[in-house]
């Protein structure tokens, strides 16, 4: 095997751990979670909601990133605002809003300082308001809530991680199938011809 051929192996091989080792780093991040103490009440009923895994500081001096409920989508009406804590939990409670009985969703949003998302968020949660007896309610066709629209921030990193997960296995693949190579072309010792003269 020339030195050409070893080399791009190496290269192969190099780059495909690389990748892994990032796609893993990235896999291991934590997305924020959200949690209800309850999924389900009336209007007016007081509901605490407890986080973990939201952006706090880096550095001593940076400015902590306030955390927004929001009720039935990141554009609904502000129901609180917290603080992450040191470890990044959050901690709030909210008033469940007038609403027909049915399913809605929280979002927790954390902005930073050039108002997009902080990486993880926004976080959902779910919850339903029941109906004038506690019972659990099918709307009507024409009463429905309205449809919950994917964020465009969260679509673009779904997208960069299902794209950074096709690549980093083509590179996984392309250096293995290099190392094999490397590993069946072994080089033969040619005989020398001995003359007598």
């Amino acid at each position: 095997m020339n030195m050409k051929t070893k080399g791009a192996a190496f290269f192969g091989t190099a780059v495909a751990v690389m990748a892994f080792t990032a796609m893993a780093a990235f896999a291991c991040t934590n997305l924020a979670t959200l949690n209800l103490s309850t999924a389900s009440g009336g209007v007016g009923d007081t509901v605490t909601v407890t986080g973990s895994s939201f952006r706090t500081p880096r550095a001593a001096g940076d400015a902590v990133m306030p955390v927004v409920l929001n009720w039935n989508g990141a554009d609904g009406p502000i129901l609180a605002e917290t603080t992450p804590d040191a470890a990044g939990n959050i901690s709030a409670t909210f008033t469940v809003p007038e609403g027909q009985p049915g399913y809605y969703v929280l979002v927790a949003s954390q902005k930073d300082a050039q108002g997009a998302d902080a990486y993880g968020t926004p976080a959902r949660a779910s919850f339903q308001i029941l109906g004038p007896n506690g019972q659990s309610v099918v709307q009507p066709a024409g009463n429905q809530v309205a449809p919950v629209t994917a964020d465009p921030s969260s679509t673009g990193l779904i997208a960069l991680t299902v794209g950074l997960g096709a690549l980093g296995l083509a590179l996984f693949g392309a250096g293995f199938t290099a190392f094999v190579r490397q590993a069946r072309r072994r080089e033969v010792p040619v005989a020398s011809k001995v003359r007598n003269d």
